[in-house]
């Protein structure tokens, strides 16, 4: 009983803020993930790629029971996939899976196939709280600045539209949490004055972790390259180079594997749509389009065509186009058609705006068969806040002034501080600017308009942090000019 009391005493005493924050998320997780009847989302057909590394599949054995519009809580357990390292279309996402089923396996004494949903949300919701931790313990957060971080991730980033994916086979729920977790090891590493290699390590397998969560984010690689450029510049005793040298490179593997392993199938299906459902679309003169990115015009017919549609004898992976279509394009002639034609670059650019935060209240697909319940007290704050602000947050203009400013503060605090750390923490703000602005361009060249509105999922969530780092930011400077107002009244 004692040891209890120190423990908690020990909390109050250095944690306290943590503590709270902490309890209210856990809370807020805990209802919506795990208490029925609990919100999580549905097999659309994506699940898959990631079932496949847990071993994992649906208990359903026709197409009607395995989508019927309901997410499911309970899959089968059904080959050793949970033991393969690496396979087809590896993302990192695929540890945490084979941890949650591992698991489950080991709660049931192994006596059990059937493998529940929530283990993974068990997972998730772990690394989520670490990755919030982190962030709260940042050493240059006053009390006020720290209980007003917490208090919007609280409201953001418990909101059903985000931690709805943490009871699902989708590579956002991972994109989410390791994002907080890059973020929070980084804020870590940087305010220690002699950081331990340990702490070096954290970092590097979090942002590998995250930069691998979806093939999406993999282009971020480049941009996060300069950071550890920068770690480098400025931990200059040769056994923090040395780690920093070694944790580049088996970042740059991991993405690498990553990247390479991903099927024909998938790649072809992203270049087939980054064209004839990006480049085409709304396109007034398809065929000088497809002209101009040197292949043959005739393929105009493919104009609007599914991948997954082979009637009228248009197969997307049929011989015409396995000799004259794929073998002739790639992601870099897309992106150079957009650079050449700056208008079109634009309107895809307003359309990613018109796609962004398309959130919406948890719906009878986000529960069990026979178990929605309207009703349920969950956290709708942020779906709420796009619902009454719909202009705001579809505005294209509005996106580029914040971006602008957002920019310009984050770079001149970079420049002009002589601080270590807050050039190093201005430095990942402007990486988390590039996360989600990227997004405006990046999707529609990987994957065009296919499932366009779940493709901006990382442009949602970097603006979204960016907002509160703003926030603090304001409050900071407020309360920096109180203290000034303050100080000067009382020397009179």
């Amino acid at each position: 009983m004692k040891l209890i009391l120190k423990k908690l005493n020990y909390i109050k005493n250095n944690y306290l803020i943590e503590a709270i924050i902490l309890t209210i998320i856990g809370v807020i997780l805990l209802n919506t993930l795990f208490i029925y009847p609990i919100i999580g989302k549905m097999n659309n057909g994506d699940f898959d790629r990631l079932m496949t590394y847990g071993g994992v599949s649906e208990i359903g054995k026709s197409y009607k029971e395995t989508y019927d519009g309901f997410m499911h809580i309970k899959y089968l357990i059904k080959d050793p996939g949970v033991i393969l390292p690496v396979y087809w279309d590896w993302v990192s996402v695929a540890i945490p899976v084979k941890i949650a089923v591992v698991l489950s396996l080991v709660m049931s004494g192994f006596k059990s196939n059937l493998f529940d949903i929530r283990y993974l949300a068990v997972i998730y919701s772990t690394i989520f709280l670490a990755g919030v931790f982190f962030i709260l313990r940042y050493k240059r957060l006053t009390k006020i600045t720290k209980l007003a971080a917490g208090i919007c991730i609280i409201l953001f980033f418990t909101s059903t539209c985000y931690i709805e994916y943490f009871n699902s086979f989708y590579g956002e729920a991972g994109t989410i949490v390791f994002f907080f977790l890059n973020i929070g090891t980084y804020l870590h590493l940087i305010t220690m004055e002699k950081p331990k290699m340990r702490d070096f390590m954290y970092f590097f397998i979090a942002s590998g972790a995250f930069l691998t969560a979806k093939s999406q984010n993999l282009p971020l690689f480049i941009f996060m390259l300069i950071i550890y450029g920068f770690l480098y510049f400025y931990y200059k005793a040769p056994s923090y180079r040395q780690t920093i040298l070694i944790g580049s490179l088996v970042v740059f593997i991991v993405c690498f594997i990553s990247y390479f392993s991903l099927t024909d199938t998938i790649k072809e299906n992203n270049l087939f749509q980054s064209v004839f459902t990006g480049v085409l679309r709304g396109s007034k003169t398809p065929e000088r389009d497809l002209k101009e990115l040197g292949l043959n015009e005739k393929l105009v017919v493919f104009d609007g065509h599914s991948f997954y549609n082979k009637n009228k004898g248009l197969d997307p992976l049929g011989k015409t186009m396995m000799k004259e279509f794929y073998p002739n394009i790639s992601n870099w002639k897309i992106l150079g058609f957009y650079l050449n034609n700056p208008d079109r670059m634009w309107q895809k650019i307003n359309d990613a705006a018109h796609s962004a935060y398309v959130f919406g209240k948890p719906k009878r697909f986000n529960f069990a068969k026979n178990q929605f319940y309207p009703e349920k007290k969950v956290n709708n704050f942020r779906i709420e806040l796009i619902d009454k602000m719909p202009n705001l947050h579809h505005s294209v203009y509005g996106y580029i002034v914040f971006s602008i400013v957002y920019f310009i503060i984050s770079f001149l605090y970079f420049i002009k501080s002589k601080e270590r750390d807050i050039k190093l923490l201005n430095l990942m703000l402007i990486f988390i600017l590039v996360s989600g602005s990227s997004q405006f361009i990046l999707p529609v060249i990987g994957a065009g308009h296919g499932d366009f509105s779940k493709h901006l999922f990382l442009l949602n969530l970097s603006y979204d942090i960016m907002f509160g780092a703003a926030l603090l930011w304001c409050i900071h400077v407020i309360l920096k000019a109180f203290c000034y107002v303050k100080l000067k009244i009382s020397r009179g």
